[in-house]
């Protein structure tokens, strides 16, 4: 008997010392190991269009999470699927014709959804303020989606970005409901001289009826064209307050340059969880040449 007691008390003890194993929270990037440096000492240089598409991009994603959470009887898979998505902006402020992401839904039969980001004039002390809003409504895997909007601020070294949202998509009930977003993004660049990547790493938490429902964790890695590389772009959220596993994927190419951002992709949602891989963060492999090994040392060393 006590030969069983122990081994029952053995298991148990195991059981919890995996558990507190288990629940460490994630290693945050490596640019915060000594500290917050890179509202500090970076500027990432970001362009008003960055910003524009950015933060369109953030607001596509806003309203699948609304659309999973209403139209989705199992609160993921039956909203799996792949959406095509054009996006231009130039960063021109009072000028949102010229600031635009379209989504398109799988059959073409549905308008899309489409938004639109309104700049105000950058303030070299306060920073980029903008408005994102819906043109018309539109729908997303077949829930008609009305009155977007986002309030979005960055800093004025783009390191940091907020935003407050609000949308209403049709529910399987046959009724609209409303969400809000809340979302917080800090933006640095890569530490090696071969790794010019444009990073982000935050939260988001959605909401309705004044009620925390889900939060996300996202990230996202961004590179600019140059001479021979095609600019690129990949968001991704991760539900980890929720009712399943879900994760939303943005993955575009084209032009990133100074003077505007125009890229297509794909916007995917899946069943993945949080620690699978993200296979379209491969395509920006860091370098591990010598250059680089020296950059990453030398970015090592200005942090410390």
């Amino acid at each position: 008997m006590n030969n069983k007691l122990n081994t029952l008390t053995s298991a148990i003890l195991l059981g919890f010392a995996n558990m507190a194993v288990s629940g460490q929270p994630p290693t945050a990037p490596r640019i915060y190991a000594n500290g917050p440096v890179s509202n500090q000492l970076q500027n990432t240089g970001l362009s008003a269009a960055e910003k524009s598409a950015y933060a369109l991009l953030e607001g596509v994603m806003e309203v699948t999470e609304g659309m999973i959470y209403s139209n989705s009887t199992d609160n993921c898979s039956s909203a799996v699927g792949t959406y095509t998505f054009d996006v231009f902006t130039n960063g021109a402020f009072g000028d949102p014709k010229n600031n635009e992401i379209r989504v398109n839904s799988p059959g073409g039969n549905t308008e899309p959804l489409i938004l639109q980001a309104n700049l105000n004039a950058k303030s070299e002390s306060r920073g980029q303020n903008l408005r994102v809003e819906q043109l018309a409504n539109g729908s997303l895997n077949g829930a008609e989606v009305t009155n977007f909007l986002s309030i979005v601020t960055y800093n004025p070294k783009g390191t940091l970005m907020t935003s407050e949202s609000s949308v209403n998509v049709l529910g399987l009930n046959g009724q609209a409901d409303t969400f809000r977003s809340k979302t917080i993004k800090d933006f640095y660049i890569g530490l090696g001289l071969g790794d010019p990547s444009i990073y982000d790493w935050g939260l988001q938490s959605l909401s309705t009826l004044d009620l925390p429902i889900e939060n996300y964790w996202q990230r996202s890695q961004s590179l600019r064209e140059d001479v021979g590389v095609t600019g690129r772009t990949v968001f991704v959220k991760d539900r980890l307050t929720g009712s399943s596993a879900c994760r939303i994927v943005i993955d575009s190419s084209g032009s990133n340059n100074r003077d505007f951002f125009s890229q297509s992709g794909t916007l995917t949602i899946s069943t993945e969880t949080p620690k699978d891989p993200v296979p379209a963060f491969d395509a920006f492999a860091p370098d591990l040449s010598i250059n680089n090994l020296l950059g990453e040392l030398g970015g090592l060393i200005k942090i410390k």
